[in-house]
């Protein structure tokens, strides 16, 4: 049998290092900058090069509103997951105890914050995708998988971290009467994070479809 310590390195090693791996992933990534490939500009004649120069400020305009709109959905949303939160917690007083509720907030927060991660690092490296796609295929596929890693690795390494944090604060903060009764009261996280990811999923879903339907009509408006 292993003692603690080597379980519990076990846990918390690996989810470290998907922090580090995924930070030296967003350091590449950052890297990528956006002036429309000054090499391949010099090989063209000077108005081509300006009509590129232009693309590039566009697509940096672009890039701004796509965030600036994410954020904008994120904040309504968010808004509205606080209120289930608090409303659902006090449920959960009632019915399950303190404990429970404890680890549903939890859950809900680090569901909530790892929503904002990966949609921050989505709409960033979307636009170095297309970027570097406008060299060559490969160098976009490359900064996609980058940021995915960034998005993937990033969010499974602090939904363990924040777990095994739980449940090491409940060890010293409660007197269970036995690990399963702990384990019970443990549930809740995932209660929490798992109710916060159907709000993204089906308030993600609604909004993807009103995008979709508005560049619908206007690219019909603009283009015929």
């Amino acid at each position: 049998m292993l003692d603690k310590l080597a379980v519990n390195s076990l846990i918390v090693v690996p989810a470290v290092l998907g922090l580090l791996w995924s930070a030296k992933e967003w350091v590449s990534v950052s890297k990528v900058k956006l002036d429309g490939h000054p090499d391949l500009l010099a090989k063209q004649d000077s108005r081509a090069a300006t009509s590129n120069k232009d693309i590039v400020n566009e697509m940096i305009k672009i890039a701004k509103t796509i965030q600036d709109g994410a954020m904008s959905f994120l904040f309504a949303e968010y808004t509205y997951m606080a209120v289930y939160i608090v409303l659902f917690s006090i449920v959960l007083i009632k019915f399950t105890g303190v404990p429970t509720t404890i680890a549903f907030v939890v859950g809900a927060v680090t569901s909530i914050l790892c929503g904002w991660i990966g949609m921050m690092i989505a709409v960033y490296t979307n636009v170095r995708t297309t970027h570097q796609c406008w060299r060559d295929l490969k160098s976009g596929f490359d900064v996609a998988i980058q940021g995915g890693c960034v998005m993937g690795l990033s969010l499974v390494s602090i939904g363990v971290l924040a777990l095994f944090a739980l449940i090491e604060v409940f060890k010293k903060m409660f007197d269970f009467e036995s690990p399963e009764v702990m384990y019970e009261a443990i549930a809740g996280y995932g209660l929490g994070g798992s109710s916060i990811a159907l709000f993204g999923r089906v308030g993600g879903g609604i909004y993807t479809k009103a995008a979709d339907v508005g560049a619908d009509l206007s690219g019909k408006n603009d283009y015929g």
